[in-house]
């Protein structure tokens, strides 16, 4: 009688993971919404991402395997507005939003936001309205500070908007031929500077979690 029981919770148990997890929609959904930061200006051009993965519950584990996944994506307009139209049921049957992707995204600037599952979302309307907050980074208005201070299309500048405050900063040589050099562990790269101009670059395996303390 206990066995039986225990089947038949277990039963019920996937039952309710399936049905919550994933949904097969073959209509047309709209997901739209706004970006802002902060300060609640709009984010342009930034990247938005709808994953969807194709999962089949296994009910003798109580857990999903996943067979593929595939995406659609878009970018903010000037508004910080943006727009994705698509059939739900050609990318899979569990979403998740993404505000950011590897390539796109102002990591330099903006926190990296958490994912959203949207399934049960696109599951009950037509049209899902997101908006999203980007947060600063803790160290933004220092890296801001130093681009204006070394100028926006400079060689520090770029580095500096590209990747942020370097890890480490050491001056390396004495007199004329001394050399600033700026670390970045985590991307496995170092600038030398002679004065403001970029002398050369040097490459390596990134080290993350390398940076001394501060």
């Amino acid at each position: 009688m206990y066995e039986s029981s225990r089947l038949v919770m277990a039963g019920v148990l996937g039952f309710l993971l399936f049905g919550c997890s994933t949904v097969e929609i073959r209509e047309t959904r709209v997901v739209t919404g706004r970006v802002t930061d902060e300060s609640g200006q709009p984010v342009a051009d930034s990247p938005v991402v709808i994953v969807g993965r194709s999962l089949n519950f296994v009910t003798t584990r109580l857990e999903y395997d996943e067979s593929w996944r595939q995406e659609t994506r878009t970018r903010t307009d000037a508004q910080g507005q943006y727009r994705i139209e698509f059939v739900p049921a050609n990318l899979g049957n569990n979403f998740y939003l993404f505000f950011y992707d590897k390539t796109g995204f102002n990591r330099v600037k903006y926190r990296q936001p958490e994912p959203l599952d949207i399934t049960s979302l696109l599951n009950r309307d037509r049209t899902v309205l997101v908006n999203q907050v980007l947060r600063f980074q803790p160290g933004w208005s220092e890296v801001e500070r130093q681009i204006a201070f070394y100028g926006a299309d400079s060689d520090k500048g770029k580095i500096l908007r590209r990747y942020g405050l370097p890890e480490k900063r050491e001056t390396s040589g004495t007199g004329d031929t001394a050399s600033d050099v700026w670390w970045y562990y985590t991307y496995g790269v170092s600038y030398w500077f002679t004065g403001d101009k970029l002398a050369r670059t040097h490459e390596f395996t990134p080290i993350p979690g390398a940076a001394p303390a501060k």
